[in-house]
């Protein structure tokens, strides 16, 4: 019974990472579109997006922490598919972030507006290295889960 109960906390752990990092990427994605568009211009501001990201990222983050110290992978059966799509979901992950640090930090930042709004730019800045840090954690996480279900291979 134990062995079940570790396994469904791992897998509740694990669906709030991926929930987390689904959430990241479709939510940046309008916002990356316009980056890439219009290189040095200011998002605009919305006020939902104070709220929601950082609860995702502090969620994502408290989920992999959690995982880490006190709750241990399952052990599982060899499984050579599920392997290589846990491992190939990683990689996708660590792309996007990849991605969006190479367009905010070498496309974008160089071109910046002049009256662009620094507090503003500070808080999306912090929002922006959290996200990458907690889509990092969660691409260990997707390949940590892929090496186990990989076996002996």
């Amino acid at each position: 019974m134990t062995n079940l109960k570790s396994r469904a906390v791992y897998l509740v752990l694990l669906l709030i990472q991926l929930t987390g990092a689904l959430f990241i990427i479709l939510h940046g994605l309008p916002e990356f579109r316009h980056l890439m568009t219009y290189p040095g211009e200011q998002l605009p501001f919305e006020r939902s997006h104070n709220f929601v990201a950082p609860v995702m990222i502090i969620a994502m983050q408290v989920a992999y922490w959690y995982r880490l110290r006190c709750v241990p992978l399952p052990p599982q059966r060899s499984s050579p598919v599920l392997s290589h799509l846990f491992l190939f979901l990683g990689r996708l992950a660590f792309i996007f972030g990849g991605s969006l640090f190479g367009v905010v930090f070498f496309r974008h930042l160089p071109e910046i507006n002049q009256g662009a709004d620094l507090w503003l730019m500070f808080r999306r800045g912090l929002q922006l290295v959290a996200s990458l840090f907690a889509l990092f954690c969660v691409t260990l996480e997707l390949e940590r889960l892929g090496r186990v279900l990989g076996g002996s291979q």
